[in-house]
């Protein structure tokens, strides 16, 4: 299923084209009897190819091990999302890639906010964590305020993400709806243990307190009511060298044994903090993008299973 370029891109495009020898016309007769979509972020490439199954082919935007936060796609990439039927994202806020690559592509593919549907209230939660602290410090460890974006962290909030791209596929491709909503159900099933696994091991928890190497995992401790202290804010902002001390007192204080790094965030900082605390290191998958080393063949599920014995082990030894 594909339409045709905007004038804009058509010399440029025939240009790229052209040393391969090889026509849009036969390119998207290969692809004619499914949609081609293009998302944002990993969970929702992942969610889009279980509902979608063999009807859909889809790819995410960003190179393994991208960081989402600078992240920018080059001519030849908004020429190749031009060329799909759908573009998936969370939302505005959220991914705010997208919206240069609206800008330029909108009228030639389908752009379709995931998260939309979702209440602003779900959006919200805390950034700072309290210090007990010392005297003159200000009790706080807190970064830039944004929008965090890692919401399909929480798995009921991702049962709504799927459950939208499920109903935006209906709509485009109504002749599969049976499929689509079979396999959608069948991913909610999964996404609902999930959550079921992460309420368990959360109930009674020997610590609430969670460090990792940057602000990505508030939504899991506003649902599961645990702490998380992010070395580096949303952005990767890094703490100042008084956050830097107080966050190594308050470790050494609570006698925190792990730190979480992330698979696609360096940092120098979080190596610095765990040298001086002795603690260990443990490798929290935010699911924003894939890194060479993650199986190709990985889900959302397996992902988030991997994070939940992270989880567990950070919590309760």
């Amino acid at each position: 299923m594909k339409r045709y370029l905007f004038p804009g891109l058509v010399i440029v495009f025939a240009m790229i084209l052209g040393a391969c020898g090889t026509s849009t016309t036969e390119s998207n007769e290969t692809d004619s009897d499914s949609l081609t979509v293009y998302t944002t972020v990993f969970p929702l490439k992942s969610f889009a190819e279980q509902i979608g199954g063999d009807a859909v082919t889809v790819e995410t935007i960003y190179p393994n091990g991208a960081d989402i936060h600078t992240y920018e796609p080059t001519q030849k990439d908004m020429l190749e999302y031009a060329e799909g039927d759908l573009f998936i994202y969370t939302t505005d806020a959220l991914d705010p890639v997208s919206e240069k690559i609206r800008g330029a592509v909108e009228e030639h593919t389908v752009f379709f906010s995931a998260a939309d549907g979702i209440s602003e209230e779900a959006f919200e939660h805390d950034h700072e964590h309290e210090h007990e602290g010392e005297e003159g410090h200000d009790g706080e460890h807190g970064h830039e305020h944004g929008t965090d974006p890692h919401i399909w962290l929480d798995p009921q909030l991702s049962v709504e993400m799927a459950e939208a791209v499920r109903n935006q596929l209906v709509e485009m491709d109504p002749d599969n709806e049976s499929a689509y909503t079979e396999n959608f159900e069948a991913l909610e099933e999964e996404l609902m243990a999930i959550h079921t696994e992460l309420e368990a091991l959360t109930e009674d928890p020997v610590r609430d307190t969670v460090y990792i190497s940057h602000e990505s995992i508030g939504y899991l401790a506003d649902r599961y009511h645990f702490e998380q202290v992010g070395i580096s804010g949303l952005n990767n902002q890094e703490p100042s060298q008084q956050e830097l001390t107080q966050i190594i007192e308050d470790i050494q204080a609570q006698e925190i044994p792990y730190i979480l790094y992330e698979q696609n965030i360096t940092s120098k900082v979080t190596d610095t903090i765990r040298e001086e605390t002795d603690t260990e290191p443990l490798e929290f998958h935010n699911l924003s993008v894939l890194n060479d080393e993650d199986d190709p063949e990985a889900t959302y599920q397996s992902i988030m299973q991997d994070n939940i014995e992270v989880l567990d082990r950070a919590l309760n030894e």
